[in-house]
């Protein structure tokens, strides 16, 4: 596979010596390649929420290595992995952790009744067309909001091109660094990594089509500092995987159109664990399918409505073989929903529907569990003042089946319009979590039961207040923001503490000096405080694992055929019961080269300055990483 990798990014490099003397396309200007923190929503309704996209051209000019790396790049998100290439990720928006944020693809609930949380490493980035990260309120899902944040991923649609073929490759190189107490060096580690990308994307016929089809494969093999001077070898941390998705959709006459997409993802990798506990026969395998189809019926009377019909099936299978004992969890969700939508000219629109979900566990440390979860809603835009202000209500209401309980959510959100570069946004939200059912009934083999059959649902009050505007070439966003959460479950066993609150900003800047040459920078501060067993705001207890600064920032430049990203992170510290994160300075580089209109070829430096840190205790992230890589159409 090693051989492989170096092969085909030779004749890659080959071929960009090749086209060098061909006509070369201009990238455009660097503003576009920058992070925009604005936030914004690309929806109908309910726009008074605090959103960032993170758009196509961004996604390729930063040449991140995960979807979690990508998520990580917008304001108020911070994302949590164990390791390398492969490992868990998961999100974290204004100091919620991941089990209080809901994880959408294309609008299909990834977060199931199992556990919360969603490894967002399973979902390929070739298949991305944008990502919206939901900080507060529904956003453009509208059905529903949570206690902490959304994440929408949404993949791509196909286009008309005389040359639909594309394949992507690129090899990872970890520095040989000296390890262990006979100062070793492995020097597998200039090949650590290969990923491999076809996709074919097209309007076939009166279809459009997009097909992909890749792999991934990494040793993980790069070396960390533990808590000795002396350096250790990542072990058994590697990774291979195989995914592919299709994306179909067709009109059938001027007022129905269907479609579908399609995610099927393989992983298998060594148990990423604490460092010193896996054995080299450990591992993990992780499977992720995904099919969403549509049915949707437009222009329906004098109100433009349109009706979308739904039915959408995830699976998910976690193995983690541990010594000599297999732990199996199969996690079957499916839903029906149907919706519509009706716009009232220019003064009103509402979208209403009903959802039907069903969550289906069947699991070797939970046992077999059944949540069915019906739903009504509606969200609503209204426009007044000749469009100066908007208001965005939107409710939801889910009645539980195991818990024998309805579960409300709400949001109010509201814009004001101050001329035509500036605004005021507020947005109020109510939303409730009810416990996973690992959270209540996690039996493990070896310490015993873990989980708490009389957890309470979690309750959570959340608002912002954001002034944003644009003058000339200077683009500014002013975030306050607060969240209370009640009953909020937390440790091991699980529990439920009383009463947590945070209090914080967000400040976002991005000027575009030139054409060629644009800045940003943008501050978190999220203070936190624990209120549980009477505690008060006094006592000045916070919550574990909250980090209270992070600072971002990034520099593009784009020249002709060449465009670079230089991006930069400050993470403060966190500290919890099970483990501690130092503070860390991560600082990353993204060259690429459009040598021809069909080829692109990059260069990507991870972890630049060769920085120790972790983003969860106690799983140590990777040095210093040198990523090449390129594009072909054909």
């Amino acid at each position: 596979m090693k051989k492989r990798g170096i092969f085909s990014l030779v004749v890659l490099l080959a071929l960009s010596t090749l086209f060098a003397a061909q006509t070369t396309t201009d990238i455009g200007t660097a503003y576009e390649l920058v992070i925009s923190d604005v936030a914004f929503s690309q929806a109908e309704t309910n726009n008074s929420s605090s959103v960032s996209v993170i758009t196509r051209a961004q996604i390729e000019a930063y040449n991140a290595q995960s979807t979690g790396e990508l998520v990580n790049k917008a304001i108020g998100t911070t994302f949590n992995s164990k390791g390398g290439l492969g490992a868990l990720q998961t999100i974290t928006v204004r100091g919620a952790g991941s089990e209080k944020h809901l994880v959408f693809l294309d609008g299909v609930l990834l977060s199931s009744a199992h556990e919360a949380s969603v490894d967002l490493s399973l979902i390929p980035i070739s298949t991305i067309e944008r990502i919206e990260i939901i900080k507060s309120g529904s956003g453009n899902l509208g059905r529903t909001n949570a206690i902490g944040g959304m994440v929408n991923i949404i993949t791509k649609q196909a286009e008309q091109t005389q040359k639909p073929f594309s394949i992507t490759v690129e090899t990872g190189s970890f520095l040989p660094e000296t390890y262990g107490p006979s100062n070793k060096r492995n020097t597998a580690s200039l090949s650590d990594s290969h990923k491999y990308d076809l996709t074919y994307s097209n309007v076939v016929g009166e279809t459009n089509l997009v097909a992909n089809l890749g792999s991934i494969t990494a040793q993980n093999a790069y070396t960390y500092t533990d808590d000795t001077p002396i350096k250790a070898l990542r072990d058994n941390a590697q990774v291979y995987s195989v995914y592919g998705s299709i994306n179909a959709s067709r009109a059938f006459g001027d007022y129905i159109e269907v479609s579908s997409h399609n995610l099927a993802n393989y992983k298998n990798l060594g148990l990423p664990g604490s460092t010193g506990s896996p054995s080299s026969t450990d591992y993990q395998e992780d499977i992720l399918l995904s099919t969403k189809n549509t049915i949707t019926h437009t222009d329906l009377g004098s109100n433009r409505g349109k009706i979308k019909t739904e039915l959408n099936y995830t699976y998910g299978r976690i193995l983690a073989h541990i010594g000599s004992s297999d732990s199996i969890h199969n996690k079957n969700k499916g839903n029906f929903l149907v919706e519509g939508t009706w716009d009232f000219e220019d003064t009103f629109n509402i979208v209403t529907g009903v959802d039907l979900a069903l969550d289906y566990i069947d699991s070797t440390n939970v046992g077999k569990e059944t949540r069915v979860s019906p739903a009504i809603y509606a969200h609503a835009s209204i426009y007044l003042l000749d469009g100066l202000l908007s208001l965005h209500p939107s409710t939801n209401l889910t009645y539980l089946s195991d818990r024998e309980a309805f579960s409300p959510n709400a949001s109010f959100g509201a814009i004001y319009n101050i001329g035509k570069e500036s605004a005021i946004k507020a947005n109020v939200s109510y939303a409730e979590s009810p416990p996973t059912f690992s959270q209540l009934y996690w039996v493990d083999p070896v310490w015993g039961p873990s989980g708490n059959a009389s957890l309470e649902t979690e309750k959570g009050l959340q608002g912002d207040f954001t002034f944003t505007t644009k003058l000339n070439a200077l683009r500014y966003e002013g975030t306050l923001f607060g969240r209370n959460i009640y009953n909020a479950i937390v440790g091991f066993p699980s529990n439920n503490i009383g009463h947590s609150v945070y209090f914080g900003t967000e400040q976002a800047v991005t000027l575009e000096l030139t054409e060629m040459f644009a800045i940003s920078a943008s501050y978190l501060y999220n203070k936190s405080y624990d209120l549980s067993g009477g505690n008060t705001f006094s006592d000045n207890k916070e919550v574990e694992y909250v980090r209270k600064h992070t600072a971002k920032a990034s520099a593009s430049f784009a020249y002709k055929i060449f465009d670079a990203v230089l991006s930069g992170e400050f993470l403060d510290e966190y500290t919890g019961t099970y483990g501690t994160a130092d503070p860390a300075f991560i600082l990353n580089l993204s060259v690429n080269a459009q040598v021809t209109e069909d080829l692109k070829v990059y260069v990507a430096i991870d972890n630049l300055l060769n920085a120790s840190y972790e983003l969860s205790g106690g799983y140590p992230m990777p040095g210093t990483k040198i990523r090449l890589g390129g594009k072909l159409k054909f």
